[in-house]
């Protein structure tokens, strides 16, 4: 009984590590594509600059990512 829970245990680990790799992946193209459809707002700077209400707009789009991309990775 000791392998079987040994080797979901590493199934689980893979499946895991497969979800996060593709989130981040994720994440980052989406961030990327964005950023190139809107090139009169350069983030970074604005975010330096202590733009609170594009913070704002990025911490939501990054939630909606989330929940899209958790979505469709199970």
């Amino acid at each position: 009984m000791g392998a079987l829970t040994e080797m979901n245990v590493v199934n689980y680990l893979g499946t895991i590590l497969v979800s996060l790799v593709v989130g981040m992946l994720g994440f980052v193209a989406a961030f990327k594509i964005f950023d190139w459809l809107t090139p009169g707002v350069n983030f970074s700077d604005q975010l330096n600059s202590d733009n609170r209400s594009v913070a704002i707009f990025l911490a939501g789009l990054f939630i909606g990512l989330g929940l899209l991309l958790g979505s469709a990775v199970k």
